[in-house]
């Protein structure tokens, strides 16, 4: 990877990494390079990965937010490298479409990558957000329509000391055509996952123990996550038609140190394993929905 140096010991042995920031800016400064263990590697560097396709049918194009500064780059199957997309920084999530990537910046702004010809093509499809914006995602909602997810934080009137904020979430539809957003009052019979992993949208047809029009959301600040292992998470629901949001409390709040995630166990196929034990031939397996690993 462009910005992280691999450290040998004298032994030839990887020994950790050292990551340095860098933006693109010329001259070339290696600001503040950094060790890094390599048990932390992945935890520190890595922010969300995208992919094009099934990487086990051998063509696979994988797009990777990382540190420093939220930067691009990509890499096919049996690259030897990334590819750093220079100059760009501070995305927030990613998707793959008809052939192209499209990422999307913290403040909303969205880019299309074309990684098909022999240099990349870039363009902006959406400018920034006006607001106080707190988090941006992106999502292909299951009747085929783009849904761009806006987390926005707000001073809480009602509060006297004026620092506090209240949090609130709109969705809008992304029309690639017309290159614009349209407010959606609501998703219907239909519910969002929002977290540091990939974003989903699921029908409470299919999974009916979701509320639709809800969005369930965990907690998906990188630096906090990291830094505040013993503060409590930010998890809760919440309702797009009312916009208002009811907390979660983790049965077991000393457990903050990864990420939150949300885990449905499927028990009728729970009870199928039960009985493959003891000998009925019948195939098993659990179901997991994941808002943030």
């Amino acid at each position: 990877m462009e910005h992280v140096k691999p450290i040998i010991n004298e032994d030839g042995i990887l020994e950790k990494y050292k990551p340095s920031f860098y933006d693109g800016e010329l001259p070339r400064v290696e600001d503040t390079p950094y060790a890094c263990p390599l048990d932390r590697y992945g935890d520190l560097v890595y922010l969300k990965a995208t992919l094009s396709s099934d990487p086990s049918a051998g063509e696979c194009t994988v797009m990777l937010i990382h540190q420093p500064y939220a930067q691009l780059s990509f890499a096919r199957v049996g690259d030897a490298h990334w590819n750093w997309l220079q100059m760009h920084s501070f995305y927030a999530d990613c998707i793959h479409h008809d052939g192209c990537f499209y990422a999307m910046t913290e403040v909303g702004a969205i880019d299309e990558f074309d990684l098909n010809g022999p240099s990349v093509v870039h363009r902006r499809i959406l400018p920034n957000l006006v607001g106080m914006v707190q988090k941006c995602y992106i999502v292909l909602a299951p009747w085929g329509d783009f849904l761009q997810i806006i987390k926005e934080e707000s001073l809480d009137p009602e509060q006297p000391d004026g620092e506090t904020y209240v949090t609130a979430y709109e969705v809008y539809k992304v029309d690639f055509v017309e290159l614009k957003r349209v407010k959606m009052r609501g998703i219907g019979e239909h519910a969002l996952f929002t977290g540091k992993s990939t974003t989903s949208c699921f029908s409470v047809k299919n999974h009916p123990g979701l509320m639709e029009n809800h969005l369930y959301f965990t907690h998906d600040d990188h630096e906090e996550l990291l830094s505040g292992k013993d503060d409590p998470r930010d998890i809760g629901v919440y309702d797009l038609e009312n916009d208002t949001r009811t907390n979660l409390v983790d049965p077991e709040p000393w457990r903050t140190w990864f990420p939150p995630i949300w885990f449905t166990p499927n028990l009728a196929k729970a009870d199928a394993m039960c009985a493959c034990t003891q000998g009925v031939s019948t195939s098993a397996s659990t179901s997991v929905v994941t808002a943030s690993s």
